[in-house]
């Protein structure tokens, strides 16, 4: 393989993984909307769309280790290889925990929500824009916007703590309550993982273009 068609399958390998991102993205919105809406259609929709990272997921990590092992890339190439075998795979889990998501409204959409949702619509909408900065930094090959990770992790740490006090008050007030709220406790703990997803691709794509070990959280 010639260096020019070595560094045209790092490229289409660097656009399949912003595609994971996107799909990862997707699947969060809508799990959390068709939680809000109670709509099981849009639960299909996640799980259609977890399913298609599985698929790239595997693609993609193929493609890595047959370069890799075939081509014995120097150390920045191998670097790269490797963040995106990593990457994807965060995307890929970001996914799954959507999923997750969507099952908990499939087993709650038979009767109302306990409470109108605000502060878990804000926990995916801040997940959304870290996602979106994960795959500005690994478009342009930037570590700037990573930057901007912690804050905006912190923020959706905060509002994990306001569910969950607000839910805990519910289920002292009313045991009956505690499932539902248990649900919704789930919920916000699945965005906070995602969101410490978000920072854990955030420090590998640090890794990846400068080769600089840091923690984002």
């Amino acid at each position: 393989m010639s260096r020019r068609s070595f560094d045209q399958e790092l490229e289409e390998i660097k656009q399949d993984v912003i595609k994971m991102g996107k799909l990862a993205k997707e699947a969060v919105y809508t799990s959390v909307r068709s939680l809000a809406e109670q709509d099981l259609q849009l639960v299909d929709k996640v799980f259609a769309v977890e399913d298609e990272t599985d698929v790239l997921n595997l693609s993609i990590e193929d493609r890595c280790l047959r370069l890799t092992a075939l081509q014995q890339p120097v150390a920045r190439d191998l670097r790269f290889i490797a963040a995106m075998m990593r990457i994807s795979y965060n995307f890929e889990r970001m996914a799954d925990h959507a999923a997750k998501i969507a099952e908990i409204t499939r087993k709650t959409a038979s009767k109302p929500l306990l409470k109108p949702l605000i502060d878990i619509p804000r926990m995916a909408g801040i997940i959304s824009e870290m996602v979106d900065i994960n795959l500005q930094a690994i478009a342009a090959r930037d570590v700037k916007p990573t930057e901007e990770l912690s804050k905006k992790d912190d923020l959706v740490d905060a509002l994990y703590e306001q569910v969950y006090k607000e839910l805990l008050t519910f289920m002292i007030k009313d045991p009956k309550t505690i499932d539902d709220a248990t649900h919704l406790l789930i919920v916000a703990l699945y965005l906070e993982r995602i969101g410490d997803i978000a920072c854990t691709t955030g420090s590998r794509i640090v890794y990846m273009i400068e080769g600089r070990r840091v923690w984002i959280k």
